[in-house]
């Protein structure tokens, strides 16, 4: 019963987007975005997906796949199934429900400190839409794909990624990896402080190599620690949790104490720590 209802579902993912042509351009451009998923700008730091092909000897339900918000445009999945049949990277099972890498990749080489040296921070992209922070997906999905192609056409770049905030919303500030060092480097030399201007939609942007973005980030950071190397806060609604100590009836008070439900003279009152904006 449950195989059925599995079946079932499967099947309402596979038709629940409108079928689009498959022209050569449309299939180049599924399959450019197949194989990213897979590749080693994204597999070996994609949480999920590493996952679900360690726990599968490297195969990821395709089903899975065409639900990502950049592969919706793609239907009829059977469509995406034979475009994945063409790539050199990927397999298919025989089944044509799953797909994975045909030389797997070596998950556990961590190459971030190379990584680094080919990225870029590109700052102060517009994040709002209308004046509201948040964008819907499809808007997500249309702004990620338009800042791609804005930096397609500079250079020879690898991936592009979005920063988010604590609530997965993008906060203007663009990753952008080349696919050389020196390609990041002249990006830098060309559109850097003081260079020539780099703007989108007519929005300067700040461009920082991922070193002088990290250094600013640890700057910033430090700022929000005291000098003895601890966080700076205030301890008032700690204190306010604390037990109060108990009292001996007999107990004499000390001169000029007074009960802790009378307001000392001349005290302005505190407010919480949630209260302060």
């Amino acid at each position: 019963m449950s195989d059925v209802k599995t079946t079932d579902e499967a099947s309402v993912r596979r038709n629940s987007y409108t079928a689009v042509e498959f022209t050569p351009e449309v299939e180049k451009q599924c399959l450019k975005q197949l194989e990213f998923y897979f590749s080693e700008f994204n597999l070996p730091y994609d949480k999920f997906l590493r996952t679900t092909a360690e726990k599968n000897e490297g195969w990821i339900p395709i089903s899975t796949i065409a639900t990502f918000n950049r592969m919706k445009k793609f239907r009829p999945v059977d469509k995406v199934v034979e475009t994945l049949r063409n790539s050199t990277v990927l397999e298919v099972s025989e089944d044509g429900e799953n797909v994975k890498r045909r030389v797997p990749l070596d998950l556990q080489h961590d190459a971030r400190l190379e990584r680094s040296k080919r990225m870029v921070t590109v700052q102060n992209f517009d994040f709002s839409k209308d004046g509201q922070d948040k964008l819907s997906e499809q808007e997500k999905t249309e702004l990620q794909e338009n800042v791609e192609s804005f930096f397609g056409k500079l250079g020879s770049v690898s991936q592009v990624r979005l920063k988010k905030d604590h609530r997965k919303n993008f906060n203007g500030t663009v990753i952008v990896e080349f696919a050389s060092e020196k390609d990041a480097e002249q990006f830098v030399d060309t559109y850097g402080a003081d260079k020539e201007v780099l703007s989108y939609e007519g929005r300067k942007l700040d461009v920082l190599s991922k070193k002088q973005y990290d250094q600013q980030r640890e700057a910033t950071r430090s700022k929000n620690f005291s000098g003895s190397g601890q966080r700076s806060r205030s301890f008032t609604g700690h204190r306010k949790n604390m037990p109060k100590q108990k009292r001996s009836r007999d107990a004499p008070k000390a001169e000029g104490e007074q009960s802790e439900s009378t307001p000392k003279q001349d005290e302005e009152p505190v407010a919480s720590e949630s209260a302060v904006q």
